[in-house]
């Protein structure tokens, strides 16, 4: 009787020593903690970061559109002032070579200053147009802080930046309409002309 007593409690500590076998529910529970299930949370969280930073891109290229088109056109107004002041330069320098040249052929010139008198042609030309240069610089610099042509200047750049320049194609393709239209024309106003000088000599002339 012992024996068999002991028999029966053998394989219920051998039940008790080895560990949980995995069942359905188990397989269920491991199931549920598999990372693809995290997966659409991440697709989620990664396509609203995309979108916010395709919107904050978007911002960015229109604020970048409106400052280059301010910056174009202040670059337009600064080109014209040293467009202005280039020009102004030089025909200030050449009125200073001018009037020198002039004034040093003069007598009472030439005894009154000899030191300037005494400059040949090439020294008064360079020495005439860094005056001007300065001169015209001068000038357009408070040109460019005056408030009242700087509004002005602003509000035509502004203006000219609204046109609508045409582009290659249309001035290949305008200026072949014109060369054709400028032949058909010609080519009618002589034939023109010879048919009414024919009719005239026959009028006019001896009918030959």
């Amino acid at each position: 009787m012992a024996k068999g007593q002991k028999d029966k409690q053998t394989p219920k500590v051998a039940e008790e020593g080895e560990p949980e076998e995995s069942g359905p529910a188990a397989a269920s529970d491991m199931s549920s903690l598999d990372p693809r299930d995290e997966e659409p949370e991440t697709g989620g969280a990664g396509a609203r970061e995309e979108t916010e930073a395709s919107r904050s891109g978007d911002a960015d290229e229109v604020e970048g559109e409106i400052a280059a088109t301010q910056l174009g056109t202040e670059r337009y107004v600064i080109a014209g002032f040293f467009a202005s002041g280039m020009l102004l330069a030089y025909v200030l320098g050449k009125i200073v070579e001018g009037v020198w040249s002039t004034l040093a052929n003069k007598d009472w010139f030439s005894r009154a200053l000899p030191a300037l008198a005494a400059f040949g042609d090439d020294e008064r030309a360079t020495y005439g147009m860094v005056i001007g240069g300065i001169i015209a610089l001068v000038v357009v610099l408070r040109a460019f802080r005056n408030a009242e042509i700087r509004t002005w200047s602003d509000e035509v750049a502004t203006e000219l930046s609204k046109v609508k320049w045409p582009t290659k194609k249309e001035v290949t393709n305008a200026t072949f309409v014109v060369i054709a239209t400028t032949t058909v024309a010609t080519l009618y106003l002589a034939l023109l002309d010879r048919f009414w000088a024919f009719v005239t000599n026959i009028v006019y002339g001896d009918g030959s």
